[in-house]
């Protein structure tokens, strides 16, 4: 008899490694020259951008030229004028400055769909869940640096896990990358007390007591720190730090795309100008499948001076990133117009663009409402805007105003009602009577109703109305009513399929 042999319990499983949790890569860029550039000005100019004060106008941003002289930002423009002659003054365009980081803006959601706009002159980068798809932030950056280079703009590029300490690096021209939490104290120690965005007063107040950097600021006890300086200066250093929370949303502001082309020669050739305009489609395109968007409307203008311009708008009621739905359009559109003059500029315009939300089709059958929808809009576009027209009901009870031509984008409504026909006539016709019997072509077989309609005495149109179906061998279903108000006489009002 052999011995029991005795088993040894198994190890009991080593618990699956959690998975590292991601931290936050935050790029920054920002461009110091915004304003002058905005305004067309290069850096060799000798030009300043001012901005006016309750006490005048001040030099907001200098050329590096100007710099060289002794003009600084915050110096009146009667002193900068007297330090250096020939002094080129250009006032501020916060708007063109806007329009310039909105076009940033598009051009960084090739990376991440987390950007966020920190004006004047910052954009902020998320690109945490990117580094894969572009291989390492060290490519990320080449790229970044690669397509800013070639702009011409003059940048400044900082990363770090926060996006406030990545903020204030890249606005004082500090170009680094600090990867942990636990290095940013000491890449952000020499930065001026100004980097935290504090008021005017509580910088004063506290370089009065010697205190000129983050780094000798934030040795100080917390809590002293807060009693005296306020609360906010505590919020800010944490929020550098990412000791305490500090949410961004993304810029959502609708996107528009513009473009054009400069023709050598005035030309009045359709089949040449629809050949431009759709190189310019293409190029729209290209952007909406480049920023995941789709659009909407697209304007067309065709410019034969400076004063005489010819607007084409076309629109579809799905929006649409298809280059071959927009191209055949834009066909049909252009075709119908007749220039006075011969075109010189062709622009293009689309405004508002739309998130492009994924639609699940059939993958053999399509999609029969996009499809009915593209018909829609080609007839449209070769008949007219008002040729084609949808049944929209209206809150009235009088079945020739209960309804009305809708030109809008969605499907019209349809009565769902079985005894109501979709055929009603534009006047109702009278019917005769035969030995008591109801005749049109041959006599009426009431076989519904009736149905009283009594409206309408608030307009002078008032009614009061019994209506029927009937029938007859020659004329199917009809649907009449008999006229209370009127003698009781017989009217034809509609017809069923």
């Amino acid at each position: 008899m052999h011995p029991a042999t005795q088993l040894s319990p198994l190890p009991a499983a080593a618990p699956a490694p959690e998975a590292p949790r991601q931290t936050a890569c935050w790029v920054a860029l920002d461009f110091p020259l915004l304003a002058l550039e905005a305004v067309s000005i290069q850096a060799t100019d000798r030009a300043v951008v001012s901005e006016s004060y309750r006490r005048g106008a001040v030099v907001y941003q200098v050329s590096d030229l100007a710099r060289s002289m002794g003009i600084s930002p915050g110096l009146d423009i009667n002193a900068a004028m007297a330090v250096c002659i020939g002094l080129n003054i250009y006032p501020r365009d916060t708007r063109a400055e806007y329009q310039r980081l909105q076009k940033c803006k598009r051009w960084a959601s090739r990376f991440t769909p987390m950007v966020c706009l920190e004006p004047p002159t910052t954009v902020l980068l998320e690109v945490a869940a990117s580094l894969k798809l572009f291989g390492g932030l060290e490519a990320l950056c080449e790229q970044l640096h690669h397509d800013l280079n070639r702009s011409g703009q003059r940048y400044f590029l900082a990363v770090t896990p926060t996006p406030a300490a990545s903020a204030v690096l890249a606005r004082a021209g500090r170009e680094v990358r600090i990867m942990g939490k636990a290095d940013l104290r000491t890449g952000l120690a020499e930065l001026p007390l100004t980097s935290l965005g504090l008021t005017a007063d509580t910088v004063h107040n506290i370089k009065a007591v010697g205190i000129d950097s983050l780094y000798e600021l934030w040795r100080l006890p917390r809590h002293d720190t807060a009693r005296r300086f306020g609360p906010e200066v505590i919020r800010r250093i944490d929020c550098l730090l990412g000791a305490c929370p500090d949410p961004r949303r993304a810029d959502s502001s609708p996107l528009d795309f513009r473009c054009r082309h400069d023709l050598q020669e005035g030309t009045g050739d359709m089949t040449l100008l629809l050949s431009v305009a759709r190189s310019l489609l293409a190029r729209l395109v290209k952007f909406l499948r480049r920023v995941d968007a789709v659009a909407k409307e697209i304007y067309i203008a065709l410019y034969h001076d400076e004063r005489s311009v010819t607007h084409i708008k076309v629109g579809t009621r799905l929006p649409t990133h298809s280059l071959h739905q927009w191209g055949r359009l834009l066909s049909e559109h252009m075709q119908g117009y007749r220039l006075q003059a011969p075109v010189v500029r062709i622009d293009l315009l689309s405004e508002r663009l739309l998130p492009n939300d994924a639609v699940t089709l059939d993958l053999y059958c399509g999609d029969p409402a996009r499809d009915w929808a593209r018909s829609l809009d080609e007839l449209e576009a070769r008949l007219g805007k008002n040729c084609v027209w949808m049944p929209k009901l209206t809150a009235d009870h009088r079945p020739e105003y209960a309804w009305h031509r809708s030109n809008h984008d969605h499907a019209g409504d349809l009565p769902s009602r079985a005894q109501r026909p979709l055929w009603l006539l534009s006047k109702p016709q009278p019917l005769r009577c035969r030995a008591g019997r109801i005749w049109r072509t041959g006599p009426l077989h009431l076989i519904a109703g009736p149905e009283r309609i009594e409206s309408g005495w608030w307009d002078d149109r008032e009614c009061c109305r019994d209506y029927y179906t009937a029938t007859s061998t020659q004329d199917g279903r009809l649907w009449i009513f008999q006229d209370l108000k009127q003698k009781h006489g017989w009217y034809l009002h509609g017809l069923f399929g």
